[in-house]
């Protein structure tokens, strides 16, 4: 019944479009330190999905996402917090949580119903996001009930079938042939690390699980960029294959460009090595639930890799929004992504950009 992950999920955040796909199916890991912008990027994708498809059936070359948010052993007040968030998105999304006062047979197996309603939808040939918050502590849920039981606790007092839970409800997911309707269930289960330690026994079970993690870094929260995704303990195994091609063209080696330099912050680089970090941290920049398209991605690769903005400082979302209902914008660069990238279409990225070279001029 499953079929191969050829379709890409476009969040809205340009560091994950462009370096760090994601596709429909997929099982992406999200793991990081305490307020790091974990749960931003689940957001921006509900929001990002919901808003270029309120108004059409199908969205913009894409289908509709019914997310799900699964809580488990929820603080009230940050859940609270997030649900008046959640309030923008309408009824898109579905949540499901428990708090610390709630039984832990229910918060074990919450997960277990939140992948059956998930399946439901899949089986209708809908497309479903299912996000678990967090996954350490359904496994503490799970801790508690083999302690009354006659059952030899193992390691870190975890029952030996600890690794079996979570493939339980991960392996459930994927992408349906279009024979069964061609539905598809992508998971973003959440781990909460301590002090930035991503060799605890629950996570490194999970990472060998899932297709691929996103691991926010504390110290580029701090540095204020937002979302603070590293791209060097970062991966995605799957999405790459079902990225658009032309992306796929462009971004290519930006991400071990990007982790070398960020690696050697703090060492002698040069000034145009520095430089090439600013305007990458500055393109990668996102406020919060502030989406960016593809197309709009697509452009400021592609000034970041012929150097317009290397000369001397600017804002580049000034230059890239001043241009972005250009006819040229409306006419090539949507061209460029809804088809294959072939030597043709290399004239025109080039017209492109000596068009946004000449108004660059023009603005100075």
């Amino acid at each position: 019944m499953r079929a191969k992950v050829n379709d890409s999920i476009i969040t809205g955040v340009r560091v994950v479009d462009s370096i760090l796909p994601v596709g429909r199916g997929q099982r992406q890991l999200i793991l990081g330190d305490r307020y790091t912008g974990k749960t931003s990027i689940f957001l921006h994708l509900l929001w990002f999905i919901n808003s270029i498809s309120s108004l059409v059936i199908d969205g913009l070359g894409t289908k509709r996402l019914f997310g799900l948010y699964i809580g488990i052993n929820q603080n009230p007040s940050k859940l609270s917090k997030l649900l008046n968030n959640l309030i923008y998105i309408l009824w898109t999304i579905l949540c499901l949580a428990t708090h610390s006062a709630t039984s832990s047979l229910l918060s074990y197996i919450i997960p277990l119903i939140g992948i059956s309603i998930c399946e439901r939808l899949r089986d209708r040939g809908y497309d479903c996001t299912v996000r678990f918050d967090d996954r350490p502590k359904h496994a503490k849920s799970y801790r508690q009930i083999p302690l009354i039981l006659p059952k030899i606790p193992s390691r870190d007092a975890y029952p030996a079938d600890i690794p079996n839970i979570h493939p339980s409800s991960l392996e459930r997911c994927g992408k349906l042939k279009s024979v069964f309707f061609g539905g598809s269930i992508t998971s973003f289960p959440i781990i909460e690390t301590i002090n930035s330690d991503i060799t605890e026994y629950i996570a490194t079970n999970l990472i060998s699980i899932t297709d691929g993690q996103f691991y926010t870094n504390k110290r580029l929260f701090l540095d204020s960029c937002r979302p603070s995704i590293d791209s060097g303990l970062s991966v995605s195994r799957i999405g790459s294959s079902a990225q658009r091609k032309l992306m796929k063209i462009i971004s290519g080696g930006i991400k071990n460009e990007l982790t070398n330099f960020r690696i050697n912050e703090f060492s002698n680089l040069k000034s145009i090595s520095r430089l090439r970090l600013d305007h990458l941290n500055l393109i990668f920049k996102q406020d919060y639930l502030l989406s960016s398209s593809l197309e709009q991605s697509v452009i400021m690769l592609l000034l970041y890799r012929n150097m317009i903005y290397l000369n001397e400082s600017i804002i580049i979302h000034k230059l890239v929004y001043s241009l972005i209902f250009d006819y040229l914008y409306s006419y090539y660069m949507i061209f460029l992504i809804k088809h294959d990238y072939n030597n043709n279409s290399f004239v025109f990225v080039n017209q492109w950009i000596g068009l946004i070279a000449f108004n660059y001029k023009v603005l100075k």
